[in-house]
């Protein structure tokens, strides 16, 4: 190897990517080169192509498209089919939207890696085991590998809150992080209530009104470019620019029975949302004894352990208690401070994404839909990135054994999520593709050798 293809193999963030690509790839297997079930972004950034905002191909069947004035539309905000317009231009419809998932899914684990570097978390150990929980043990995993509309916009926004987060804990430039937050509204709208995270290091570094009025001015001027983009798409559409189109969607008849009783957002789902977000089970059946994922997700306590590696407090001094490790912590443990994150300002950092997050939640806890076919709660992709960060903001540089074992579980689990949802995508076991092709590369194998 010559010696600048030395320097680009030895660069963490490509090792990361590459194997992140290569792990969601053999997840995707035979479909990598083809269609999800859902591709409707493709068909929408064909359209875009030849100007116009309804599509003139409808895939088929035209599920959870929107139906309005005898034209179907993609309620979904745009970015992704934005996105792939490159791509649609130069091979038209056989763009693959899971070949597309695939490679911004492994980007965003590189771009969540860089996050940890600029913040100044110490271990590269540890800087991995993190990324592993945000690329393997989150259903980041699933949603990068099958593609669909639905999976494809939560990889997209999780790019996006990445830079966002790549911005807030660097200089934070206010016209930045506004940007890249309003991106990641135009991918999943719940993303852009993240925005507290921002704010509030911004006007913890604002020494006066006017820097602090000057610093929220300039975060609303780059967040308007976005906003203002999905209004006139908003109103171009369907007449309105707070109408999305979701209320005509083709949907299953009890989402629109839901939805007709109770409104899109509702007190009333409440109960369920927050259930499912948290503690809802898989279903177990006695007679045959059967454990299997429950479609209308999972609680992150069953899916994704790690999680509690970010909340502190009263697990930090249970875990302290038993094992005499201090590395994960009060508030009094702060990673090493880089420099663009000062240690004085790992609290409001901290307190920042606490309010994000919480704010994030809101849309999803009051949603008709829980996330429908899923395993474990997708939604939460909407804030996981800063959910990961937390923890590293609660480890000084090694993870306990007990942490560890908590990721492994939250990876374990997306895997059997993986083999669980395979067959619905793609018609067939996961792993029957692999003994396909090597049976028929033994056949090859002895063809070639008689």
């Amino acid at each position: 190897m010559t010696r600048p293809s030395r320097r680009i193999w030895r660069c963490i963030p490509v090792r990361l990517f590459l194997v992140f690509l290569v792990v969601y790839g053999l997840t995707a297997g035979v479909s990598l080169g083809r269609h999800s079930l859902a591709p409707h972004f493709v068909y929408l950034a064909e359209s875009f192509l030849q100007g116009h905002l309804h599509l003139l191909h409808v895939p088929d069947p035209p599920y959870d498209l929107t139906s309005f004035a005898g034209r179907w539309y993609v309620s979904f905000p745009p970015l992704p089919a934005v996105l792939m317009l490159p791509l649609v231009a130069v091979r038209g419809l056989a763009v693959s939207d899971v070949a597309f998932s695939v490679v911004l899914g492994a980007l965003s684990v590189v771009l969540f890696y860089l996050v940890l570097v600029r913040l100044g978390v110490r271990g590269l150990r540890l800087r991995m085991w993190l990324c592993v929980l945000l690329g393997l043990g989150t259903p980041l995993w699933y949603c990068a590998a099958f593609g669909s509309v639905w999976y494809t916009a939560h990889v997209v926004a999780v790019a996006c809150l990445c830079l966002y987060l790549l911005e807030v804990v660097g200089r934070n430039r206010p016209v930045w992080a506004g940007l890249w937050l309003g991106l990641g509204f135009l991918a999943r709208a719940p993303v852009l209530l993240a925005f507290p995270l921002s704010v509030v290091l911004g006007l913890q570094r604002s020494h006066h009104r006017r820097a602090a009025v000057q610093f929220l001015f300039l975060f609303a001027l780059g967040t308007a470019p976005a906003l203002l983009g999905q209004a006139v798409y908003n109103w171009t559409r369907f007449g309105s620019p707070l109408e999305f189109g979701y209320r005509w969607m083709n949907s299953p008849g009890l989402l629109l029975e839901r939805q007709e009783n109770w409104g899109q957002f509702s007190l009333h789902f409440l109960p369920e949302n927050l259930y499912t977000l948290l503690i809802r089970p898989p279903l177990v059946s006695l007679a045959p004894l059967r454990v299997v994922p429950d479609p209308w997700g999972m609680g992150l306590l069953f899916t994704c352990p790690a999680l509690l590696l970010g909340v502190g407090g009263v697990l930090a001094k249970i875990g302290r208690q038993f094992t005499g490790c201090s590395c994960i912590g009060s508030s009094e443990t702060l990673p090493a401070p880089s420099p663009s994150v000062v240690v004085s300002q790992v609290r409001f950092l901290r307190w920042g994404l606490y309010f994000a997050i919480a704010l994030v939640l809101v849309p999803s806890l009051l949603y008709f839909n829980t996330g429908s076919y899923q395993f474990g709660y997708r939604f939460a992709l909407d804030w996981l990135p800063l959910g990961v960060l937390l923890i590293a903001l609660r480890i000084d540089h090694e993870l306990p054994w007990w942490g560890r074992v908590l990721i492994v579980i939250s990876v374990l689990m997306h895997f059997w999520g993986v083999l669980w949802m395979y067959p619905n995508f793609n018609g067939q076991p996961w792993l029957l593709q692999y003994v396909q092709r090597m049976h028929d590369l033994i056949h090859w194998a002895v063809d070639v050798a008689h």
